[in-house]
């Protein structure tokens, strides 16, 4: 089984935002922190933190592997749950995630509290902050 724990972070007053993710398999951890191309909002970098790790996941060959995704996103894990955003920039980017997770057959995706997730809350602090 792997265990990931994603996040997203934005400084709109920067225009800066991030992703991190935090893969934690066979007692082995990969850290993954990245700036983002573009100043995106709290809730489109908690989605492309998702994307970022299914990407990394098909990219590492795990996507028939069981995954227990966490995520401190509340917004992410309904939207993914019920396929559906109200928000058209928040769908439009949750469409390719769709079509990813087709081919995951045994990936979970779980809300956890903020506490929780530090790990890839930092990550994505790490991330947004990173020069280009």
């Amino acid at each position: 089984m792997i265990k990931m724990f994603i996040d997203g972070a934005a400084n709109p007053k920067k225009d800066i935002s991030g992703i991190g993710i935090l893969i934690i398999e066979s007692k082995q951890q990969t850290q993954i922190s990245e700036k983002l191309n573009s100043d995106y909002d709290n809730h489109e970098a908690e989605i492309l933190a998702l994307h970022y790790a299914l990407d990394y996941l098909l990219k590492t060959n795990k996507e028939k592997d069981v995954i227990l995704c966490h995520s401190d996103s509340k917004m992410l894990v309904d939207a993914v749950e019920k396929r559906y955003s109200r928000k058209e920039n928040h769908l439009a980017l949750l469409q390719s995630i769709f079509k990813q997770l087709e081919g995951f057959p045994h990936f979970y995706l779980k809300w956890i509290p903020e506490k929780e997730n530090s790990g890839a809350d930092q990550l994505a602090r790490k991330g947004m902050n990173k020069k280009k």
